[in-house]
């Protein structure tokens, strides 16, 4: 059992899907993940062939998903199947992403790059679609959709994977993004007030 104690992460009770047996500790197994997420972060973000084909839809989602995890845990890129304490219910998953994609559509040609970012990426950690690793995930899909759009990557306030004061605000934010507030998360994400 690998105990995890950071706020807003999702406990993982089961190590089952872990494909690397060798780790023992939280640290190797967030060294063993980081490698996997830099992997994918190349892959992405350094071809731009692939980063202009890129279409923000539930197959992307899953396998960007896999692409950042798929090394690590034989679960990665697929959808959870148990309800977790923050997140839609499984059943509405896939519709939940549907939708999403219906407004991604919608959003990029009508609105602000800024409040679709912003909206975008706090709809993606609302439906919390798989098991674990959402918040990872969730960044880079908003940084990907960032760049294809001829944006910058955001700095997202540091190093949020840690406990820290900029991973307790981003936390902060995104709860107030759920009451249908999202000035702290513009100002977190883009350092800016809506």
């Amino acid at each position: 059992m690998i105990e995890f104690d950071k706020e807003g992460e999702t406990p993982l009770d089961d190590i089952s899907g872990l494909k690397l047996k060798k780790i023992t500790s939280r640290k190797e197994l967030d060294e063993a993940e980081a490698q996997n997420i830099l992997k994918a972060y190349i892959h992405y973000t350094l071809t731009p062939s692939i980063l202009k084909k890129i279409e923000f839809n539930i197959s992307f989602f899953r396998k960007l998903h896999y692409d950042m995890f798929g090394d690590v845990w034989s679960w990665a890129g697929e959808f959870r199947t148990t309800q977790t304490s923050i997140g839609v219910e499984v059943n509405k998953i896939h519709q939940a992403l549907y939708q999403l994609q219906d407004d991604l559509k919608y959003r990029e040609k009508e609105w602000d790059y800024k409040d679709t970012a912003v909206r975008f990426h706090h709809i993606l950690v609302k439906i919390h679609p798989f098991a674990n690793c959402n918040g990872r995930w969730a960044r880079l899909a908003t940084d990907l959709w960032l760049l294809k759009h001829g944006r910058d990557m955001l700095r997202w306030g540091g190093d949020i994977t840690e406990i820290s004061t900029a991973r307790t605000e981003y936390i902060a934010s995104l709860k107030e993004a759920d009451g249908g507030r999202y000035e702290r998360l513009m100002a977190f994400m883009f350092g800016e007030k809506k």
